[in-house]
């Protein structure tokens, strides 16, 4: 309905749609210019960035890439995982901060391996720590960045499902990541439920029992979509949450301002969150209180 596009997206008194990109776009625009009127000026010592790169692409195969593909580059680099990673990063805190026991069991985990705030944590070594996955990959399965069915065309030979029903070749089908996270058949009875444990080995379970549950629990996983149009910046996107969260926690004690006052979800194609408001105290600075 395109009047809806007008009246959410483009009216001119109250926009409620996504934000404006356009200043991006201008930012890009300036980027690559200053860059290659600067290119021969730039010392060989400099460690190439990204847009180096991409200037080195367009130069070595002209036919292939031009100015206008790079912009594009850069704009996919500066736009994509912004509004998903920090609405992960907001929904990772806020479960954890509503449960505390999981706060105190990350920054156990966290503080006793020795990272002290010093440094950033290494994605390396955050992503080895078993219960920071589980609390991450459970944030993603409560509060996905995208709350709106990922579609797909049916193709021409159609779909047949495991019941036995058929779906027309062209047919948009799509499934909703925030409600698969929710399906019982999968996760369990307690889906409304925060519990990174879930994603851990029960000790009464065996390695066979769990690992079958955790193949079904992946399977199940569309917090980046799935199949061969899964979200291309994902890797990335992990290592920056990662990364936050391990580095956040080692260096801050971190509680909300006000336990009794809960965040707000505004949803659309993001469920984007406000009046997440915490405290944080550096704990290089705790002991001298």
């Amino acid at each position: 309905m395109p009047f809806l596009d007008w009246l959410l997206n483009k009216n001119p008194m109250v926009r409620s749609g996504p934000p404006d990109m356009s200043h991006v776009t201008h930012f890009s625009i300036a980027q690559l210019q200053r860059r290659l009127e600067q290119q021969e000026q730039r010392k060989s010592s400099e460690e190439p960035d990204f847009l180096d790169h991409f200037i080195d692409g367009m130069e070595s195969n002209p036919d292939s890439i031009n100015a206008k593909l790079v912009l594009n580059f850069l704009l996919a680099n500066i736009l994509t995982r912004a509004d998903t990673t920090a609405i992960t990063l907001r929904a990772i805190f806020d479960f954890l901060l509503q449960n505390q026991h999981a706060m105190t069991k990350l920054k156990s985990e966290i503080l006793m391996l020795g990272f002290n705030g010093a440094e950033a944590v290494p994605y390396s070594r955050a992503r080895s720590l078993p219960y920071l996955d589980a609390a991450i990959r459970e944030s993603l399965r409560m509060h996905p960045s995208v709350a709106m069915p990922l579609e797909r065309y049916v193709p021409n030979t159609g779909l047949t499902l495991p019941d036995g029903s058929f779906i027309p070749p062209g047919v948009a089908v799509g499934l909703n990541p925030y409600i698969i996270g929710r399906n019982e058949v999968v996760w369990g009875e307690d889906t409304h439920r925060f519990r990174p444990d879930r994603w851990l080995k029960a000790e009464d379970e065996s390695e066979e029992e769990y690992q079958r549950r955790l193949r079904k629990m992946n399977g199940a996983d569309l917090t980046f979509g799935g199949g061969s149009r899964i979200c291309i910046g994902r890797h990335i996107a992990l290592i920056h949450i990662y990364k936050a969260v391990a580095t956040l926690v080692s260096r801050y004690d971190i509680q909300l301002a006000d336990q009794n006052v809960r965040m707000k979800i505004v949803s659309g194609w993001f469920p984007r969150q406000t009046g997440l408001v915490v405290r944080m105290r550096k704990r290089s600075e705790m002991g001298k209180l």
